[in-house]
């Protein structure tokens, strides 16, 4: 089975950007990350510049300033004041750490092909194909996926497959690889998809009729209706249950009566799109939200039923410490 996870070379395109910058002009992290399509890449933006391979003669990277015309940082390892210097030299006045006439040199008017507005396009898409129905039965086995981060820049996915009655691990498998995209809110799904994509295709070959899947992540519950579980659900065409620690989006609202799946829903828009499960013996709550092919009572109840005494279904546990043990084992 092949998936349209092609991702943009982000580094590459902001490179691409900072050389149209010219010469005498500034421009603000928000203005770049505005280029490449999400006003909150600024912040991976800034990280990014401090960090990049870096050229003293060749580079623009101290023709970016943060809003209003504050100097910011600069690359790590030189001296701020290289970065005042260099734009004195471009005849851009600089006084306390500010550019003057900002306003006047700045500069917006950059090509591109808005990368990260293209992710979210395929985004919305794929939350289109959401289907949520209700389930009645509980599987024999369900797998749930996790993916950790090490200081190596490696990510390490977990899957782990487990019995509904025992919570029994039946089958376990890895997967290493450079995340698939930089850290950007309301983009994890990009920086995951991959990763799991690769383990359901290991775990496919051994279970061809597996079909349940919990997400370390969210579902619907998602500003854009699209979180992680659901676009891995919708690209999989498998029943897919998302469960996040802590609330992204929405509000709360009182159950109905006689609910016993969940404590409380979660509403986008008038819209249902989740569900607050507590796991005794666990006190803190978890944010259920369907992926796919399932819908939100049956999400927290199935949810409950993969419950053996952790704050997490039995198979997000066990991927969750999968993924970690390894994660720390070759990231050191």
């Amino acid at each position: 089975m092949e998936f349209d996870v092609d991702l943009p070379d982000l580094p590459a395109e902001l490179l691409k950007l900072l050389v149209q910058i010219p010469r005498g002009r500034v421009t603000t992290y928000g203005d770049l990350a505005d280029a490449l399509g999400l006003r909150t890449a600024a912040r991976w933006v800034g990280e990014f510049l401090r960090e990049h391979p870096h050229d003293a003669e060749t580079c623009s990277c101290h023709r970016v300033v943060r809003q209003g015309g504050e100097l910011g940082l600069y690359v790590i390892g030189r001296e701020p004041a290289e970065k005042t210097e260099r734009l004195q030299a471009e005849e851009v006045a600089v006084h306390d750490g500010r550019v003057d006439r900002f306003a006047d040199i700045r500069f917006s008017d950059f090509v591109s092909g808005q990368p990260l507005a293209c992710l979210i396009e395929r985004q919305l898409d794929w939350a289109r194909r959401v289907r949520l129905v209700a389930r009645r039965d509980t599987p024999h086995l369900a797998a749930g996926l996790d993916v950790s981060y090490s200081r190596d820049g490696m990510a390490t996915g977990g899957c782990a497959v487990v019995e509904s009655r025992s919570g029994r691990v039946v089958w376990t498998t890895t997967h290493r690889d450079r995340a698939g995209l930089p850290y950007i809110p309301s983009l994890l799904t990009f920086r995951e998809l991959p990763m799991l994509l690769a383990l359901f295709e290991r775990a496919r070959r051994e279970f061809p009729t597996l079909d349940l899947w919990f997400v370390d992540g969210n579902g619907i519950l998602h500003p854009r209706g699209a979180g992680i579980a659901a676009c891995f659900g919708v690209l999989t065409d498998v029943p897919t249950i998302g469960v996040a620690k802590s609330l992204l989006c929405g509000r709360l609202q009182e159950p109905p009566r006689g609910a016993s799946e969940f404590e409380a829903l979660v509403s986008i828009d008038e819209r249902e799109v989740g569900a607050v499960v507590t796991l005794p013996p666990a006190t803190r709550p978890l944010y259920v939200s369907p992926g796919q092919t399932i819908d939100v009572p049956s999400a927290a109840r199935l949810a409950r039923a993969f419950a053996c005494g952790h704050r997490l279904p039995e198979p997000l546990y066990w991927a969750d410490r999968l993924s970690r043990a390894h994660s720390r084992m070759h990231g050191k």
